[in-house]
């Protein structure tokens, strides 16, 4: 069904254009003003002198001729417009339904979204989809009506995406290092800064229960990142929280 409808609406200009050669081709004929007439055929042919049609000018056209011609050469041009505009509020009825923000809160799902999100800020996706029970397509949509509706952001660090209450509570840094000590590592190593200022490499492998090597290679990333910062005191190197990184940890707790 579907096939024969593309068929017969790709044979309508088709006819428009046949039909308009025609017209162009009888019109002129049906114009002649010179009688004729028609005897019947015998052995001998008829004798006499041939008329020839004289052609006529194009004011000497019926009008109506001449406005089935025009419509017929331009009515598919004009339909072309039309057929975008249907094509496109189809498109707008059919396929998408604006939420106004006064509704944005009237499904449960999505306001449960939205409090984990302001109780755990920096949280990705995984972390939402294992804290609450909802698939990923919904809670995908769920988040995209939420940003949407500028109720919260998207954070993007490190190839993963991170959401936060968008209510001005955060910066633009803070969100950064909120999003950076959501790892367990990293958090831990903060944390443990935070209550023992100038820690040597020594003291944090012997609070993760690990190798200095392993230390030094996370203590690299985070003076990366700008969390921490390292100072040589004699023989050691001591590290610090950065004040950007102190008051997410204080925040954290």
């Amino acid at each position: 069904m579907e096939f024969s409808k593309r068929i017969t609406s790709g044979y309508v200009p088709v006819f428009f254009l046949v039909a308009a050669c025609l017209v162009l081709l009888i019109v002129p004929a049906s114009a002649y003003a010179h009688p004729h007439s028609v005897l019947p055929w015998s052995e001998n042919p008829p004798t006499g002198e041939a008329k020839l049609p004289v052609p006529v000018d194009v004011w000497q056209v019926p009008p109506a001729a001449m406005l089935l011609v025009v419509t017929a050469v331009f009515l598919p041009f004009c339909l072309v417009p039309v057929e975008i505009l249907i094509s496109c509020a189809g498109f707008v009825v059919l396929n998408f339904r604006r939420i106004r923000k006064t509704e944005v809160f009237g499904n449960d799902c999505r306001m449960r979204i939205y409090h984990h999100i302001v109780a755990n800020p920096g949280s990705g996706f995984a972390g939402i989809m294992q804290s609450l029970p909802v698939n990923r397509g919904t809670l995908h949509y769920h988040l995209g009506v939420l940003c949407r509706e500028r109720l919260v952001v998207a954070f993007s660090i490190n190839n993963s995406i991170c959401y936060f209450q968008n209510a001005g509570k955060f910066s633009d840094t803070e969100m950064d290092a909120i999003a950076r000590l959501r790892n367990r590592k990293n958090l831990t190593i903060c944390t443990f800064l935070s209550s023992l200022p100038d820690a040597s490499r020594q003291d944090i492998a012997e609070m993760l229960k690990t190798t200095g090597s392993t230390v030094s290679w996370h203590m690299r990333r985070l003076c990366e990142a700008r969390l921490i910062t390292s100072a040589r005191v004699g023989r050691n190197v001591r590290y610090r929280l950065t004040p950007v990184a102190a008051k997410v940890i204080d925040q954290l707790r």
